[in-house]
């Protein structure tokens, strides 16, 4: 069964901002969406049900490495993904722990 995937306000706000600065970005969260259903993503595990993706930035020739990252929550019970940020490697290089939980708490309960 396909996991029901969620956008929080701020990754809903971080994709329109990257939408904005990359031209091809569409096609790259379209990839992303199509591969977080079918589940044919490596993730890293960040424990408490946290994980993060690398997504290629079509706009750029960097790869991966100088890609997106994806950081969502995953409710197993529910088989329910949060998407909650979304940023370009170059602008960003983590987001800490303790803020992720604080989202958590804040849009999903």
């Amino acid at each position: 069964m396909k996991p029901e995937i969620l956008e929080i306000h701020s990754f809903k706000k971080s994709v329109k901002k990257l939408a904005k600065k990359y031209k091809r970005f569409a096609d790259d969260y379209e990839g992303l969406i199509n591969t977080l259903e079918l589940g044919n993503h490596n993730a890293v595990d960040l424990g408490d049900n946290f994980y993060k993706i690398r997504l290629k930035n079509s706009s750029s020739n960097q790869g991966k490495s100088g890609g997106f990252r994806i950081v969502y929550f995953f409710k197993a019970l529910d088989n329910e993904i949060y998407l909650l940020d979304i940023f370009s490697k170059s602008d960003i290089d983590t987001i800490k722990k303790p803020v992720l939980q604080a989202m958590i708490e804040k849009y999903v309960g």
